[in-house]
């Protein structure tokens, strides 16, 4: 039973679906950043307990985002080879449906984990931050 109110860890690795043009760069000074990637430095953050903002779709499915693709290519938008490494790379590495549920009732709940460190620690914070692989 104690474990229902534990805080929340957030994993090195979480595979997300990213289709966008327009990206996050900076934030608030009270923003906290919970995870980046290679492509961004902020791919997800919480303002406190208020706010949390995640720049894929963690609600996407293959099928989601073959149809996109699909429409994309058709619309001249994107490269075939594009297409093909989106497709190998979902089937390398998956998002977790159930690890991105509980992230966000965690947040929810109050219970996504916070190191609290003061603002001049900020960078090491993002340095350590979980980073994201799709």
């Amino acid at each position: 039973m104690a474990r229902l109110f534990s805080p929340i860890k957030l994993p090195v690795h979480m595979p997300i679906i990213e289709f966008h043009q327009d990206e996050v760069w900076e934030l608030p000074p009270q923003a906290e950043v919970l995870a980046r990637s290679d492509m961004t430095g902020v791919e997800m953050f919480r303002l406190g307990d208020r706010a949390m903002g995640v720049q894929g779709h963690p609600e996407y499915s293959k099928d989601i985002l073959m149809s996109i693709a699909d429409r994309l290519l058709r619309n001249d938008l994107i490269l075939d080879h594009q297409v093909d490494k989106a497709k190998a790379s979902f089937d390398l590495r998956q998002p977790d449906k159930d690890l991105w549920k509980k992230v966000c009732r965690g947040f929810l709940k109050g219970r996504l984990q916070s190191s609290q460190q003061p603002q001049q620690q900020q960078h090491q914070k993002q340095q350590k931050a979980a980073q994201l692989v799709l």
